[in-house]
Order: C-alpha cells, then sequence, then structure tokens
C-alpha cells in the first residue's frame, strides 16, 4: 500500500535521492534555522518597541501574559518534536514512504493537540492569575489577552508541526522565507492595532492579542501551502484513529523535552519572584538581558535543530561513531558562536538599552548581567545540545530527569541562597544559573562520553 492509500491526504511526489539529504552538513540544516532565529530576535524588540509606546501598564500586561503562554506553547509543540525523530530516522533508512506518512499523521494530530491546549488555557486562564498573584490594574488586561490568543492554539499546532517536517526533510530555506514574510505582517499589524492608524483606533493590549492571532493563523496558512508545495502533503486527520500507536510514540519521544522546558518555564517564575524583591531596577534589568539571551538561545537551539537531524541520519545509517562525534563537534560550535555573540552584545550594551530609553542604575546592572551572560554560554550550550543528542538517539529519560533534579533541588536552593540570603539580588540569580548550567553540562557530557546510548535500539 502506498502512502497516497495509506493516508488519502497525502499526495504523490517524485523521488529523491535518500543520500543526498544524509551529505547535509550542519551548517546547511542550522543556518536557515539562524537566520530565523535574527528575525525572531528583531521582532521581539520591535514588539517591545511598540506595547511600550502604548503605555508601559499594557507592556506589563502582555508580559505577564507572554509568560503564561510560553508554556502553552511548548505544549502545543509536542508532536511535531517527536515527529522529527522519527522522520530522520526513516530518512536516514532510505525509507522516505514512510517518513511521509510519519509527517502527514503528525500535523494532523498536533493541530487537535493544540486545539486542546487553547480550550484548557481559556478554563485555567483566572486560576493561573490568581496563582501568580497578577496586580489587579493588569489582570484585567492579561486575561484578555490569554483569552484571544487562546484561539490561536490550534494554529500554532498545525504550523509548528508543519515547520518540524519540512525541518526533518532538509527544507529550511523554505522556513525562513515564510518567516520572513510572517514578520514583516506582523509587526504592521502589530503596529497598527496597538498604537493606532487612519480610522482604527489604538487598541492596546487587545490590538496585541489580535495581531497575535492573525500572526498564527496566517503561519498556518502558510506552513500548510509549503508544506504541501514542497513535500505534497496535507495534514491527515482520518487516520488518526488507526495510527494511535504511531502518535503516542511521538508524545513519549516528546514528553520528557517538553516537560523539562515547561518546568524550566515555572523555574524562571520562581526566580522572577525572588528578583521582584529588590525593586523595578532589578526587575527592569531582568527583562532586557533576558530579551538579549533570548537571541543566544535561539541560535543554540537551530544549531541543536539541525545536530537533531543529523544524528537522525547517521542512526538511521547505522553510524553511531558518526553521531558520537557529530553531537561534540555541535557543541563546541554552539560554545564558540554563543560566547562570540554575547562579547558582542556586551560591548554594544549601550546602544542595545538604549533602544528602551535606559540610563542611570537599570544601564548599569544590565551592563553587568550581559557581562555574567558571556560565562554563562559554554555550559549552557553543552547541556542543550548535549541533553537533545541523547533524545535524538533515544537516551530520553535519565538526561531529563538529571536535569529537572539538578534545576529544582540545587539550581533554585542556591539562586535563592545567593540572591536573597547573601543579598546580591538579581546579580546572584546568575551566579547561580552559571553555576547551575556548568553542572548540568558536566553530567550530560559524562552521559554521552561514556557512550550507554550506543547500546539503545535506534528509533524506527
Amino acid at each position: 500500500m502506498d502512502a497516497a492509500q495509506a493516508y488519502g491526504d497525502t499526495v504523490a511526489e517524485p523521488d529523491r535521492d535518500p543520500a543526498s539529504r544524509s551529505r547535509k552538513t550542519l551548517l546547511h540544516l542550522s543556518f536557515p534555522m539562524f537566520v530565523q532565529s535574527l528575525l525572531t530576535f528583531a521582532v521581539m524588540l520591535v514588539d517591545m518597541m511598540i506595547i511600550s509606546a502604548h503605555s508601559p501598564g499594557a507592556a506589563a500586561a502582555v508580559a505577564v501574559a507572554r509568560q503564561v503562554l510560553q508554556i502553552a506553547f511548548e505544549m502545543s509543540s509536542m508532536v511535531g518534536i517527536g515527529a522529527v525523530i522519527l522522520i530522520s530516522h526513516s530518512l536516514g533508512r532510505g525509507d522516505e514512504e514512510q517518513a511521509r506518512r510519519i509527517a502527514a499523521l503528525a500535523v494532523g494530530a498536533n493541530a487537535l493537540f493544540g486545539c486542546l491546549i487553547g480550550v484548557l488555557l481559556l478554563v485555567a486562564t483566572p486560576v493561573v492569575l490568581w496563582f501568580l498573584a497578577v496586580p489587579q490594574d493588569l489582570a484585567g488586561e492579561t486575561q484578555l489577552y490569554l483569552s484571544i490568543v487562546a484561539v490561536a492554539m490550534l494554529f500554532n499546532g498545525f504550523a509548528t508541526a508543519a515547520m518540524s517536517c519540512l525541518r526533518a526533510f532538509g527544507n529550511g530555506r523554505v522556513i525562513v522565507l515564510v518567516g520572513l514574510v510572517l514578520s514583516i505582517l506582523y509587526m504592521g499589524a502589530e503596529y497598527v492595532l496597538v498604537l493606532g492608524a487612519g480610522p482604527i483606533p489604538a487598541l492596546g493590549v487587545q490590538g496585541a492579542a489580535l495581531a497575535a492571532l492573525l500572526f498564527r493563523v496566517l503561519m498556518a496558512l502558510l506552513f500548510g501551502l509549503a508544506l504541501l508545495r514542497e513535500l505534497g502533503l496535507r495534514a491527515d486527520f482520518r487516520s488518526l484513529k488507526t495510527h494511535v500507536a504511531t502518535v503516542r510514540r511521538m508524545l513519549v519521544l516528546s514528553f520528557p523535552s517538553v516537560s523539562d522546558y515547561i518546568g524550566y518555564g515555572f523555574y524562571q517564575l520562581v526566580l522572577l519572584g525572588f528578583v521582584a524583591g529588590f525593586g523595578v531596577e532589578s526587575v527592569l534589568s531582568r527583562t532586557y538581558v533576558m530579551i538579549a539571551m533570548s537571541f543566544l538561545v535561539l541560535v543554540i537551539v537551530a544549531i541543536s535543530q539541525g545536530n537533531e537531524v543529523l544524528l537522525g541520519y547517521r542512526c538511521g545509517e547505522g553510524r553511531p561513531e558518526r553521531a558520537y562525534r557529530q553531537a561534540l563537534r555541535s557543541s563546541l560550535i554552539a560554545t564558540t558562536v554563543t560566547m562570540a555573540l554575547a562579547t558582542l552584545l556586551w560591548l554594544l550594551s549601550a546602544q542595545f538599552l538604549g533602544l528602551f530609553g535606559q540610563v542611570g542604575t537599570v544601564l548599569a546592572l544590565s551592563q553587568h548581567l550581559l557581562l555574567l551572560t558571556i560565562f554563562l554560554q559554554p555550559g549552557f550550550a553543552f547541556n542543550t545540545i548535549l541533553l537533545q543528542s541523547l533524545r535524538a538517539v533515544g537516551d530520553v529519560r535519565w538526561p531529563v530527569v538529571a536535569s529537572v533534579s539538578i534545576t529544582w533541588g540545587f539550581g533554585l536552593p542556591l539562586a535563592w541562597l545567593l540572591c536573597i540570603h547573601a543579598g546580591l539580588g538579581v546579580e546572584g540569580v546568575w551566579y547561580a544559573l552559571i553555576i547551575e548550567e556548568t553542572i548540568k553540562a558536566g553530567f550530560m557530557l559524562q552521559r554521552w562520553l561514556r557512550r550507554r546510548w550506543m547500546s539503545h535500539h535506534a528509533v524506527a
């Protein structure tokens, strides 16, 4: 039975040489993601500048809402993460038909999963805001933003799965081009809806939420068209009932890593609570430096995503030694690149922080945090790359358990000790992060070097 018969929503495509994919390099796979990361960073900067121009209250409300949404968006991308592993292993074996079947199924399943996340978000929003003790003057606009963007979860689930499938098939250039178009449309829509233009009134937080919803709708539409054009695939909803085991497999592969991201999101909320006790200057400094750090994180994730695909190819080809060397090489590359970028951000810190009009105490404290961020990169890069590498080769549970245990059992108490007890404030949090990430990197490196993962059966 061919793909079109087994999955009625797939469209036949001319055969491609599987070996051509296995010859792709980390640069070829990761550079498009790096460009996309640069676009994402630019959008984040413009985004904050637009919302802040409307009012500080609007910026604060949206910031709180997005901290919650960060967790929801991670959850709504679960199936796509697992699909990358299954698709890359199938392509590494030269079984393109199986890879295409998995892709079509993943997009349909993740869209439905995203819809479920959206419903849960709508129901849970009041409880979440109560738990976070959001000030009353911010709670109304925060809830409004969350309620509107919750509708976007369906489209986000579809789009993220489509992106994952395109990435697994090596179509990174398409992702960058679509991302560029979406970024331009989003910034234009947000400017008009938040600040107003002509007959359109300034809608503030509501406008920001509507722009975010429009962005996700267009994202699903354009990536759906790209999936059809590049791979001849459509989302498959009809076969979900008969292929529950495959969907469950994708969730099992992705859940440990996604749960780690979700746990880290809650962890950051607790750290923000520590910092808030030291005043507005500390909170603002943390916020601005976290924007800069988000770019470094996106760069590491881009390298990690390309590395995952290469590991899938190598394992699918039955060449674990090449996979072993590839992960170490990717970790060194990520460390070198992000340390260089972090140094550049520190050298240009006055210009960067000037975008938000910051001077005095906030400027000085932010510059010191940017300096500390340079020393955070080696541990974070090795930890991230090797954690995802272990997951990609089937060693899923132990690395995530170790990462979460170190974060909550060691990192959080250390952050409290340095920030609150020692009185170092937000700088104490950064010292704790450096130590925590270095220890986690050591654990992941030891696990990788011992090569026990080679005994795991390759995920088929």
